[in-house]
């Protein structure tokens, strides 16, 4: 099976695995569906807002999860078995880089209110700021509405499912497999890095964000290349998505992740500089 895998050509095994991806999306949605509606005979399957508003737990079985395990987990878990080679693609596992990991992405993320205010200036140059500011609102109230308060029962199923969940398949799916599948036959660290951090931060459909995103993207993927595991990359993946439910259900996102602060923009663009100068160095 393996070989019969690794006779195909890159393009091909990449198409393969998005198709299979898509299939088995399809087939756990079906299952879910029916499972939700046996058990819930009583929700409306097809008027969403309802579904949304009064069975948010049901909301993600039927909505969420069946993407995550299908269209991403898949294909992700079926290429770590089958696209394994002997050829070394990201550097070997040291203890000091996945320290450098964990510190590289502490810096980014506390760069994110200042990507995401040149991603705000963009927008407003291309006269889709009103329409995108609208559709970011709308889509904030229906995943509050979502996660609910905190400790009610759809808070700690989003954590689960929104934050570990989709800690685990994007990362098996954006970095072990799209990203390390086009770096193992390009040979280009830095195109491989772009290209699937551009894929991930377009998948979101957030394009308000989407250069936060796309630098989220390129920190998850440096992490993933420098300390040699994907490891690093979903802890910190699903401690973010974690952190953001829980400034939802709260209402209660730090001034700093608002606007722009130079208390923490300065700190972490120098911790930035010094981490890639480090890595210059040392590699």
């Amino acid at each position: 099976m393996k070989e019969k895998f690794n006779s195909f050509t890159p393009f091909f095994q990449a198409t393969l695995l998005f198709l299979i991806g898509a299939v088995t999306f399809m087939l756990i949605s079906m299952i879910s569906s029916i499972a939700i509606g046996i058990l819930y005979p009583e929700l409306p399957s097809n008027d969403i807002n309802i579904q949304l508003n009064q069975y948010p737990v049901q909301y993600m079985l039927i909505h969420f999860l069946p993407f995550q395990l299908g269209f991403l987990l898949t294909p992700g878990l079926i290429y770590l078995k089958l696209g394994k080679s002997r050829e070394q693609i990201v550097r070997k596992k040291q203890f000091k880089f996945i320290i450098w990991s964990f510190l590289l992405f502490v810096s980014a993320f506390l760069l994110l209110p200042f990507f995401s205010q040149i991603n705000l200036e963009i927008i407003k140059v291309f006269g889709i700021y009103d329409e995108l500011v609208l559709q970011k609102e709308d889509s904030d109230r229906q995943l509050t509405k979502l996660v609910g308060s905190v400790g009610s029962q759809s808070y700690y199923v989003a954590l689960l499912l929104i934050g570990i969940v989709t800690g685990i398949s994007e990362e098996l799916a954006f970095r072990r497999f799209l990203m390390h599948h086009m770096l193992k036959n390009n040979k280009n660290v830095v195109l491989s890095i772009l290209l699937s951090a551009g894929i991930f931060a377009v998948l979101h459909f957030n394009y308000i964000q989407i250069l936060p995103l796309f630098s989220f993207g390129i920190a998850l993927g440096l992490m993933y290349y420098v300390s040699g595991s994907i490891v690093p990359g979903i802890i910190v993946h699903a401690l973010n998505n974690m952190l953001n439910i829980y400034w939802l259900a709260t209402d209660n996102f730090p001034d700093w992740m608002m606007e722009i602060d130079l208390k923490t923009t300065i700190p972490s663009t120098l911790l930035l500089m010094g981490l890639i100068i480090y890595y210059l160095q040392k590699k």
